[in-house]
């Protein structure tokens, strides 16, 4: 067993770190490096997750840890910052060259592996050709951990279900007395259980997970038929989200306020940015209909804080930790609690007030039912298919219900994820204004209604709702 200073040492040596980022941290990393049980880890992104699985890993002499994980470029991301860290990390994908293949399978075969993790897809991890390398390292005595990144992938109860991280159960029953770390950002109740059972975790899984609530998060909805100029509003609150224009400009690019602006589809991913622009302040685009070069010079720009805001479809952010993320803006609904939960979540993770907001409309929740139910009558009598999208209907139905009530904000979350629920002290715009919020509902539903009998009420009645 490690010696606790050992734990320290290893930290400030490979890390440069003096101290654990938290408690929690500090805990899993020791309880990994006994390597007594399988370990759970439930942690928002940017808190420090894969030193969690990378220490223990590195205080394992001679031995290399596999690293599960569902996408490439996290995995480019993860193994950069440990080359960086002149730590020996590398991967087995699809998209590599035989010879570059061939000179990490020579590493793992030699005598003394120079490697200390190897990054690889479940889909790769399935192939005949990895499970007998596998099978040389353990016989070799060479396997420190198996780590599952992103683990809720595992669970079809999960926002991101990917069938192959499925066939990791298999190998956890193959390799039974090599610790499993299992490591994720959202699970909800349902999908831990799911993740304990598909992975095969020994029991009892020794678990460290941080309570859902985001103090420094300020959410609030605000209904779209009920403003005016759309672009105006939206530019107003980024102003407002972004602070004293003396004190933005004085602060290095890199580090100013900046925020996210989340939209369902391309066309209007390019509006918004074209729309907030002409109001005045930078908005770039970015979803998947650009070319790898020019999505990844756009987030690159954002990145240096070449422009303030990025306006994204949520194939965006995956991996992105920017801890100046002042606010994040829904301009669709979410598709369910955990997609809203943690694209809304990359907002604050420098622990100052920030800002989630969430723009309603019914036209919006019309569009959304109408594809859902359309996947629904086509997986029909498909099984699974059919269960994934009856899912997916209800946890949409749970988003429209709840922005269509006065309950705090955060309580959402707190209820989704099993935690007790959390004293808001005025983070979200009912505990904050109960009777603003009322009237702001209730607005809302009378112009639902006067949109049906297609006559018009006066905006006049919603301008003192929304703060600016």
């Amino acid at each position: 067993m490690a010696h606790e200073s050992a734990v320290h040492e290893a930290l400030k040596k490979h890390f440069g770190h003096s101290k654990f980022k938290s408690d929690l941290q500090e805990k899993a990393v020791k309880c990994a490096v006994k390597k007594k049980q399988d370990v759970y880890v439930s942690m928002p992104t940017g808190s420090g997750k894969s030193l969690c699985f990378q220490l223990p890993g590195l205080m394992s002499e001679n031995q290399i840890t596999i690293v599960f994980s569902p996408l490439l470029a996290l995995i480019k991301d993860q193994i950069d910052h440990l080359t960086k860290l002149k730590v020996p990390a590398d991967s087995l994908n699809s998209k590599m060259s035989t010879k570059e293949r061939d000179r990490v399978i020579m590493d793992l075969k030699a005598v003394r592996t120079n490697l200390k993790f190897l990054y690889i897809t479940p889909e790769q991890a399935a192939t005949k050709f990895f499970q007998d390398l596998l099978q040389t390292l353990h016989k070799h005595n060479k396997l420190a951990y198996f780590a599952v990144d992103e683990a809720h992938c595992v669970s079809q109860w999960g926002h991101d279900f990917r069938p192959d991280y499925l066939k990791l159960g298999e190998l956890r029953s193959k390799y039974s007395d090599v610790i499993w770390l299992a490591l994720t950002a959202t699970a909800s109740r349902e999908v831990k259980e799911d993740i304990y059972k598909q992975l095969r975790l020994h029991q009892p899984v020794a678990q460290f997970s941080t309570p859902s609530f985001r103090k420094n998060l300020f959410y609030d909805i605000v209904y779209k038929n009920s403003i005016e100029d759309d672009f105006q509003h939206l530019a107003d609150f980024a102003r407002h989200c972004l602070g004293n224009p003396k004190e933005f400009k004085d602060t290095p690019k890199p580090q100013r306020g900046c925020g996210i602006v989340y939209c369902r589809t391309r066309d209007q991913v390019e509006r918004m940015a074209i729309g907030v622009t002409k109001q005045g302040i930078g908005a770039v685009a970015y979803h998947a209909g650009l070319k790898t070069g020019e999505r990844t010079e756009v987030q690159e720009a954002w990145m240096r804080g070449d422009q303030p805001i990025i306006c994204a479809t949520n194939s965006f952010g995956m991996g992105v930790d920017k801890p100046s993320v002042r606010f994040v803006i829904h301009w669709d609904v979410p598709q369910n609690v955990a997609a809203y939960y943690q694209e809304s979540g990359r907002a604050g993770r420098d622990g100052l007030q920030s800002y989630c907001r969430l723009y309603y409309g019914r036209e919006d929740v019309r569009s959304i039912r109408f594809l859902l139910q359309n996947d629904a009558h086509r997986a029909r009598g498909r099984g699974d298919k059919e269960l994934l999208t009856e899912r997916a209907i209800k946890q949409f139905e749970k988003i429209t219900e709840f922005c269509e009530r006065t309950t705090c904000r955060h309580k959402l979350f707190s209820d989704f994820f099993g935690d007790p629920t959390p004293d808001c002290s005025g983070q979200c715009d009912v505990c904050k204004r109960p009777k603003k919020a009322e009237k702001a509902l209730e607005i809302f539903h009378r112009l639902c209604m006067d949109d049906a009998f297609k006559s018009h009420i006066s905006l006049q009645d919603c301008a003192d709702l929304y703060e600016e």
